[in-house]
């Protein structure tokens, strides 16, 4: 058996090395000596200067007109945010995506296919039903859930990502049912990748 203080000695070292190695790395996104802007910013900032984000809002809000409490938020430089309520999109307790949201989901495929410079985070929530760390866990399944039914429709893995925020940051009171469905939702943000 090893001796722990030798092991503890060699973790000490490798750490060291490691740290030493990362510093003496040139950083991508640090502006060079000539303050000239860094290779990896200027590609983002190349792929949000071609995304027509204004454009891309009116697709969406087209896309979603007649869903009832859905929303698309303004086009700003930082991308756009949608709010689709799920109140009928899952079964209660459940994190498989319903007709009724597949077809919302559907609607969003086209414009955001045609824009592979688009990231998509899908971020779930739940109401105050149940405990936080059960509505937590359903929420970031339910948001993976669509990001997977998204990736199945030809949007690329590489673009998504999901986050669950369970009960956490409501919007409607949860002492209602009628408020409480409001809660129920998931979020899309699109920013440039």
């Amino acid at each position: 058996m090893r001796n722990p203080q030798s092991l503890l000695s060699a973790l000490t070292a490798a750490s060291a090395a490691l740290l030493i190695s990362a510093c003496a790395t040139g950083d991508a996104n640090r502006p060079s000596e000539g303050g000239s802007t860094p290779p990896a910013a200027e590609k983002r900032a190349a792929s949000t200067a071609k995304i027509d984000w204004a454009a891309l809002q009116k697709e969406l809000s087209g896309a979603l007109r007649g869903v009832q409490d859905a929303e698309v938020g303004e086009a700003t430089a930082d991308g756009i945010h949608l709010r689709i309520p799920v109140s009928n999109g899952f079964a209660s307790g459940g994190s498989e995506p319903r007709p009724a949201l597949t077809k919302v989901l559907d609607s969003l495929v086209a414009p955001l296919a045609a824009r592979p410079g688009v990231g998509i985070k899908v971020i779930g929530h739940t109401d105050g039903l149940g405990s936080e760390m059960y509505n937590l866990k359903l929420s970031i399944q339910r948001a993976e859930a669509v990001m997977e039914y998204l990736r199945s429709r030809g949007i690329a893995f590489d673009r998504l990502s999901a986050d669950g925020k369970g009960e956490t940051e409501p919007i409607a009171d949860n002492a209602k049912e009628a408020t409480r469905a409001r809660n129920r939702r998931v979020e899309i943000v699109l920013r440039a990748i």
